[in-house]
């Protein structure tokens, strides 16, 4: 039985909106409230192999840019009402998913602070 994302986010500890933010703060290398394609893979190129191979779970850059850029312009739009909003079905919907994404990229982002 699928569980709901508004009981997933109550039993994870790390919720959408709050990995949101930490992307936002450590990915969107530039400021803009968009991440590109660009920005994602250099975030990738920089992990070590080991979180790469858990990064898997979630999937290519390709998937990730699928998935996140709800309207295909290239760039996943983090602002409030952007892509991030309009993706929730699709882009790091699961908790296991968010947990690896918060893993590889920033594991010292306290979702909690942010």
């Amino acid at each position: 039985m699928a569980l709901s994302t508004a009981t997933e986010d109550e039993d994870c500890p790390v919720s959408r909106p709050k990995m949101i933010k930490c992307a936002a703060k450590h990915l969107d290398l530039n400021n803009d409230k968009l991440l590109s394609r660009e920005e994602l893979e250099t975030a990738v190129d920089s992990l070590n192999w080991m979180a790469k191979s858990v990064l898997k779970i979630i999937g290519s850059t390709d998937i990730i840019m699928k998935k996140c850029d709800y309207n295909s312009d290239g760039f996943i739009d983090m602002a409030k009402n952007g892509d991030m909003d309009k993706s929730s079905e699709t882009c790091l919907k699961q908790c296991f998913k968010r947990k690896a994404f918060k893993g590889a990229f920033f594991p010292d982002c306290d979702t909690e602070a942010v």
